[in-house]
């Protein structure tokens, strides 16, 4: 039995290895890969070839989506993975109040008598970045003030204000769940931990009330790279195939990109680890 897997989707992700490098850093033992076909930027030789990495092809995305993912989860996760985390490839979920503990160790020692850590986003921000940076995690140092409100002058769902509540990623115990949805898992009296003051809560997609002063003392939070660039936010609405993102909703996605705080922290812990890119 292996400690954790990951399960992520890929269409035309351009900081793939960042990603791969960072997530097995912070314990994962495998990577699931749902590869889109019409990807037209390809996983790089290295990273699918990594024995680490299991790559599986994915068709007819948008609808399939789900499906795919819960087909990996039961037949190659479920029973051989204690844990399982889903997050997207602009996700970086990472221990906060602990900086030099490992997502696997948080796990370990923190969250083992629980079924489900809930993990809000924090959102970062592309400052108006014209070209994709040559790596997300140290060139992108500055994201939204949680403690304001942002409310989307179009009121387009994916810009929308988060100040009553924001999105969560999970890290879920695989014996304990039936499935995965995006932001949460699938089953029946999970005993749920959320990770900013380790309080049980019932399981949802949302934290409530997600603050400044949260992001500075949580035990994990999730960075969220939406945006990486003016260039990576045309290439996501006319590549993306999920609801709302579509090139006519660009003029929407980039007014909703708030650079107000500078946050050194994902920056520096990647220099740390994998020194300067």
């Amino acid at each position: 039995m292996k400690f954790l897997a990951l399960i992520v989707r890929y269409l035309n992700e351009p900081f793939f290895d960042e990603f791969v490098e960072y997530y097995l850093r912070e314990g994962v033992d495998t990577i699931f890969v749902l590869y889109d076909v019409d990807s037209t930027i390809p996983i790089s030789y290295e990273t699918k070839f990594n024995p680490r990495v299991v790559v599986i092809e994915s068709r007819n995305f948008k609808k399939r989506q789900v499906q795919d993912v819960n087909n990996v989860f039961s037949k190659r996760i479920k029973h051989h993975y204690t844990w399982v985390i889903f997050v997207d490839c602009d996700e970086f979920i990472s221990t906060i109040k602990h900086k030099d503990t490992t997502i696997r160790e948080q796990l370990e020692h923190t969250y083992s008598h629980v079924d489900c850590v809930q993990i809000p986003w924090t959102m970062m921000s592309c400052n108006n970045r014209e070209k994709d940076p040559p790596s997300i995690l140290q060139y992108l140092t500055t994201r939204w003030n949680h403690n304001l409100k942002h409310p989307h002058s179009h009121k387009w769902e994916k810009g929308r204000c988060r100040f009553k509540e924001i999105e969560v990623k999970s890290i879920s115990k695989c014996a304990k769940i039936d499935g995965l949805f995006l932001h949460h898992p699938v089953g029946k009296q999970l005993i749920t931990m959320e990770s900013v003051n380790n309080e049980y809560v019932q399981l949802s997609p949302f934290f409530k009330k997600f603050r400044e002063e949260h992001i500075q003392t949580a035990n994990m939070v999730c960075f969220h790279y939406r945006i990486f660039s003016l260039e990576s936010a045309k290439r996501k609405m006319v590549h993306n195939k999920l609801d709302g993102y579509k090139p006519q909703n660009l003029q929407y996605l980039l007014p909703s990109d708030y650079s107000e705080i500078n946050d050194q922290f994902m920056k520096e812990k990647s220099i740390e680890r994998f020194g300067k890119k």
